[in-house]
C-alpha cells in the first residue's frame, strides 16, 4: 500500500529545494546560451563538438504512419544532424530559434531561417516546419512595448509566410508573474492575426511542466492556441540540491511531487482538451556530484547537462551497465560512479522513455516533443522506440502494472479527471487484477468499461476500499476513468493487465450440442460445481486450461445421471491463484466454456 507524506514543513522544504526561481535556467536558454558564447559559428565547427558522423540512408520507415504527433525542435547548432533525421518519424520539426530584440520585437538573429538545410530537408520530406520564437528575457520592455510586439508579430508572419511553414512556437521563459496577463494578451491578439492572415497556421507555446505561481493562463490561453508544447523536464535542473530524474514519470521523494504524470492531469485540469497536449521528452540527462551513490542523494556541486549520445558513447567509462541503476518510485534510470567524490547522472533509456509513450498512448494525448532532434545522434534505438510505440505498425504491451498518477509509492493528486485505455489485439481480451485500491469515499471514483472509451458498457465504479478483483473484457479494450475532487487523496489503485489470446484455449464449440450451466462458487478454491438446466448429461469431460494456453487437467464424467455434478480435486490445491477457462466437451466436441477464478 503507498504512503503520502506531506507536511508544511515538506512543503517550505520544497520551495527551498527545487523551486524554479530566478536562477533556473532551462535547458533552452542554457544550451542557447552556451552555444551563443562558445565561439562556433560554422556547420563545420558544430559538427566537430557534435561528434557528427553520417550514417547509412535508411529507407526502414517509409511505409510507416505515425499515428501520434511526433514534434522535434532542431536547433542551430545541431549542424549536418538533420541528415541522420527519421523524416518518416517525424510529423514537425521546429527551427530554433528567432531570438528576439525586446526593445523592437525584431530578430537578434534568426540562425538562418531563411537558408536552413534542415528546413528544406524537412519539406522535402513533407514535414511541418514551425519557426520557435524566444524571449528569455527583457520582459518588462517587451510588454510595456506595444509597438515592439506589433512589429514582432508583423515579423513572425512575414517569415513564416515567405518560408511557408505550417506554425510558430513561442518560447517564453522566466516571465515574472506581475506580466502574466500581458503575455496572455499578446498572445490572443498574435494567434487572431496570424489565424486570420495565414488561415491553417499553427500557433503553439513551449509551456512549463510546471506553471509556477499560474503565470501561464491555461484556461484563457487553450482557446486561442492550437497547442501546448510542455517541456516535460527539467524537473530537476543544474543548481538542484538534490540530484534526480530530468523527467520522472513519478515523483522521486514525498516531499516533491512534480512530475510528467501530474503535469498531464495539471493540463487537463485546466481544460486542455487532448489534442492540444503535445508532452516534451527529454534527449538529455544531467549530472550532479553527490553525497551517496543510491538515489535519493543531495547534490555536492552544480550539474551538468549531457546528451543522450554522450551517454551512449560512454567515452569516460562512466556509463556502463555495472554502474547504472534504477530509481523504482519514479521509474528513473541514473548511473552512480566514484570520482573523486560520488557522482549521480540521470538520463532517460528506451525502457524509461517507453512507459512515458505507453501514458501518452493510453491517456489519448497528442504525442511528444523531442529536445532536441540530432542529440541521439549516431544510435537509431530512440527512433526504433517512436515506431514501435507511435505508428500504424507499433506492438501492444501484453502485460504491465498500471497506477493512479501517484505511481507505485505516492498518493494520486486533487481535481484530476482523466480516462486511460488499455488496447489488445484484435480477437483478444484484457484481464485486469487489482492488488489494491483505495480511493476517498464517496468523492474519489474509478470506473471501468468494457470497450474503447467509456460509451460502452461498465464493469464497475469503485470508491473507498473496496478491492475490484479480476476484471475482464469482452473485446480488445478495457478503458478506465479516474476522477478527483479538491480534498482528500488515498493510495490510489494498483492493477495488472495482461493480453488474453483468444486461441489459447479451444474455440470450435459446438452450437447445435450446447446446453445451458453454470459454474459455482466462482472465486473457487478446491471444489467446482457444474449444474446443468433442463437436461441431464452423461459420459463427458471437464478441462481446465490456463489463460496461457496450457491445459492443467481434464476430468472424464461418466454414466451421469444427475443434472448437478461436484469435483473435488488435489488438481485445484496446486493451481496458483488466477483466472481460468473450464470447457465441456461430450463426444468430442465443445459444448461451452465459462471463464473461472481460483482464489
Amino acid at each position: 500500500m503507498k504512503k503520502y507524506f506531506i507536511s508544511v514543513i515538506f512543503i517550505l522544504l520544497h520551495f527551498c529545494l527545487f523551486c524554479q526561481n530566478q536562477n533556473f535556467y532551462s535547458i533552452h536558454k542554457e544550451q542557447n546560451e552556451y552555444f551563443k558564447n562558445s565561439g562556433l559559428n560554422s556547420q563545420t565547427d558544430f559538427d566537430s563538438v557534435n561528434h557528427f558522423v553520417l550514417l547509412p540512408t535508411s529507407k526502414k520507415y517509409e511505409n510507416y504512419e505515425l499515428i501520434r504527433r511526433v514534434f522535434g525542435y532542431n536547433p542551430y547548432w545541431g549542424g549536418s544532424n538533420y541528415l541522420n533525421y527519421q523524416w518518416d518519424l517525424l510529423s514537425d520539426m521546429c527551427h530554433f530559434s528567432y531570438e528576439v530584440d525586446p526593445a523592437t520585437g525584431n530578430p537578434i538573429t534568426t540562425h538562418n531561417w531563411m537558408t536552413s538545410a534542415a528546413i528544406d530537408s524537412a519539406f522535402a520530406n513533407d514535414v511541418n516546419v514551425h519557426l520557435c520564437v524566444t524571449l528569455f528575457s527583457g520582459h518588462s520592455i517587451f510588454f510595456n512595448n506595444v509597438m515592439a510586439q506589433q512589429d514582432l508579430i508583423d515579423n513572425i508572419i512575414e517569415l513564416v509566410d515567405e518560408r511557408d511553414a505550417h506554425g510558430v512556437n513561442m518560447d517564453v521563459e522566466a516571465l515574472p508573474s506581475a506580466y502574466c496577463d500581458e503575455f496572455t494578451e499578446f498572445i490572443i491578439i498574435l494567434c487572431d492575426q496570424i489565424h486570420s492572415q495565414l488561415p491553417g497556421t499553427e500557433v503553439s507555446i513551449a509551456a512549463p511542466a510546471v506553471n509556477w505561481s499560474g503565470t501561464f493562463e491555461i484556461e484563457i490561453l487553450k482557446d486561442h492556441i492550437d497547442f501546448f508544447m510542455i517541456m516535460g523536464y527539467d524537473y530537476y535542473w543544474n543548481g538542484s540540491s538534490q540530484a534526480g530524474p530530468v523527467s520522472p514519470l513519478y515523483s522521486m521523494v514525498g516531499n516533491y511531487d512534480y512530475n510528467f504524470s501530474r503535469t498531464i492531469s495539471y493540463y487537463q485540469s485546466q481544460g486542455v482538451p487532448n489534442e492540444q497536449l503535445v508532452l516534451g521528452v527529454p534527449y538529455y540527462g544531467r549530472q550532479w556530484p553527490t553525497v551517496g551513490q543510491v538515489a535519493p542523494s543531495n547534490t555536492t556541486g552544480s550539474g551538468t547537462a549531457y546528451t543522450y549520445q554522450y551517454v551512449q558513447n560512454n567515452s569516460s567509462g562512466y556509463y556502463s551497465n555495472e554502474n547504472k541503476k534504477w530509481e523504482p518510485n519514479s521509474f528513473s534510470p541514473y548511473y552512480a560512479f566514484y570520482t573523486s567524490s560520488w557522482n549521480q547522472c540521470f538520463i532517460e533509456d528506451t525502457y524509461s522513455l517507453g512507459k512515458k509513450y505507453d501514458i501518452v498512448n493510453r491517456r489519448n494525448i497528442a504525442g511528444i516533443g523531442i529536445w532536441a532532434l540530432g542529440y541521439d545522434n549516431g544510435y537509431s534505438d530512440l527512433w526504433e522506440l517512436i515506431a514501435d510505440k507511435f505508428t500504424d505498425n507499433a506492438g501492444f504491451v501484453l502485460a504491465d502494472t498500471i497506477f493512479d498518477s501517484g505511481g507505485p509509492t505516492f498518493n494520486y493528486y486533487n481535481d484530476e479527471s482523466y480516462i486511460y485505455t488499455i488496447p489488445a489485439p484484435e480477437e483478444k481480451s484484457i484481464e485486469l487484477a487489482f492488488n489494491y485500491l483505495d480511493l476517498e469515499p464517496g468523492y474519489d471514483s474509478l470506473w471501468i468499461y468494457d470497450g474503447p472509451d467509456i460509451t460502452y458498457p461498465l464493469l464497475g465504479g469503485y470508491s473507498g476500499n473496496s478491492n475490484p478483483g479480476i476484471l475482464s473484457s469482452t473485446g480488445n479494450y478495457i478503458t478506465l476513468c479516474f476522477f478527483s475532487d479538491v480534498g482528500i487523496i488515498n493510495s490510489g489503485w494498483e492493477a495488472v493487465y495482461e493480453v488474453i489470446p483468444a486461441t489459447h484455449i479451444p474455440e470450435s464449440i459446438s452450437k447445435e450440442n450446447s446446453f445451458e450451466f453454470s459454474v459455482y462458487p466462482n472465486p473457487f478454491h478446491n471444489q467446482i460445481n457444474i449444474e446443468f438446466k433442463n437436461c441431464t448429461i452423461q459420459n463427458f469431460a471437464v478441462e481446465i486450461w490456463g489463460i496461457k494456453g496450457v491445459r492443467h487437467g481434464v476430468f472424464q464424467i461418466k454414466n451421469n445421471s444427475m443434472s448437478l455434478t461436484r469435483i473435488e480435486s488435489l488438481l485445484f490445491e496446486k493451481l496458483t491463484p488466477g483466472s481460468y477457462f473450464l470447457l465441456i466437451s461430450n463426444n468430442g466436441s465443445y459444448i461451452g466454456s465459462r471463464k473461472i477464478v481460483k482464489e
